[in-house]
């Protein structure tokens, strides 16, 4: 018996020291170009499931009253900074005197259009899960509108959400009929607009609005970027939806550590795109975003470095956003710049889509 228990503490001791190791390792991640290496994107990806398991093993040890504790502790304690941009406590902000917008943002992965859900209703729910939100400028990724079918989103969320400004710009379409894209609905008035191309992925873009509010003009930004393209056989494995297969239709293959890899290639250059072009704004600015990263991240870090996290600000409890089987993956997020400020930011509890929507004050 004595045998085993010194066979399980040495196991023990092993897996500690590996999950330690990945940690330390994670911590890394984020000033890591994924040119030099994807190896350590890779680890930030896995970092809750990381995180976790140094966790468990903290309070197991302490539990059995074990020195070795000490090694999973000093190891969360010193990735402090990156756990706080997954998990925050904002109660005591004070709630400001005057804002000056509230913005949202969301993938909503084409309205439910294939019907994924099961849920033929899926857009009108979405449609009424912002009028609870209620927000003044709302930013859509995985946009859909048809002119000829009953999904003619525009005009519902114009007449609905009482939203009659918007921008939209399609990256792809379907016999002149179908569009694909991104989108920009405001309460306020839209006196300019534009969109930022990307060579290497015509899918993925990011546009830009100005939005008179008040006496202020602002600019918005809307950007989906480096997008995965996972496959029906890898969301399988790691939760979520993607495109439907029909009967007559053999299973792809499985891709994702090949997909991955060249998504954190293609995002990188899509950041050095579109980041000099917003700090050029004459405007103070917001940007929602899907960057398909988590704040772990090399694309994050870039954000990070000119932009204010919202979430980072005024958010509350664990920030994840994708709707999958890796817990906590945030991978959504709202941006402003420094001379603003949000409040009351919120990552919405609704599984409409795989992507959960968020929304914030700005002041």
């Amino acid at each position: 018996m004595n045998i085993i228990k010194k066979i399980w503490a040495k196991l023990l001791l092993i897996f500690t020291l590996l999950s330690a190791s990945l940690l330390v390792i994670s911590y890394f991640s984020y000033i890591i170009p994924p040119s030099f290496s994807t190896v350590f994107a890779f680890i930030g990806l896995i970092y809750p499931l990381i995180i976790i398991s140094n966790i468990v093993l903290l309070f197991l040890y302490l539990f059995n009253r074990n020195k070795i504790f000490i090694i999973p502790l000093l190891t969360l304690l010193a990735g402090m900074y990156h756990s706080s941009r997954f998990i925050q406590l904002s109660i005591f902000n004070e709630e400001p005197t005057e804002t000056k917008f509230k913005i949202m943002s969301y993938n909503v992965r084409l309205f439910d259009l294939y019907n994924w859900t099961s849920n033929k209703k899926t857009r009108n729910k979405i449609i009424e899960q912002i009028q609870e939100v209620n927000p003044d400028i709302i930013c859509f990724q995985e946009y859909y509108y048809s002119s000829t079918n009953d999904f003619k989103t525009r005009e519902l969320i114009i007449d609905e959400l009482n939203m009659p400004y918007y921008y939209e710009n399609f990256t792809s379409q379907t016999r002149n009929t179908s569009f694909y894209g991104l989108a920009i609905f405001s309460k306020f008035p839209i006196i300019n607009s534009s969109k930022i191309l990307f060579n290497n992925d015509i899918s993925n873009s990011s546009i830009w609005s100005d939005i008179k509010i008040h006496k202020d003009t602002f600019r918005i930004y809307n950007a989906h970027i480096g997008s995965i393209r996972f496959n029906y056989s890898d969301y399988n494995l790691i939760g979520g939806k993607g495109s439907p297969i029909w009967d007559n239709q053999k299973k792809p293959k499985q891709e994702i550590l090949k997909r991955l890899h060249l998504a954190f290639n293609k995002r990188n250059e899509q950041i050095n795109t579109i980041i000099p072009q917003i700090l050029r704004s004459p405007y103070e600015y917001v940007i929602c975003s899907d960057i398909n990263d988590t704040p772990i991240s090399y694309a994050y870090h870039n954000f990070d470095k000119y932009f204010t996290d919202a979430f980072c600000v005024s958010g509350n409890g664990i920030g994840g956003t994708y709707i999958g089987n890796l817990p906590g993956l945030r991978i959504d997020y709202i941006w402003h710049s420094k001379n603003l400020n949000s409040y009351s930011f919120t990552t919405h509890n609704e599984s409409l889509s795989d992507h959960r929507a968020i929304s914030t004050y700005i002041y």
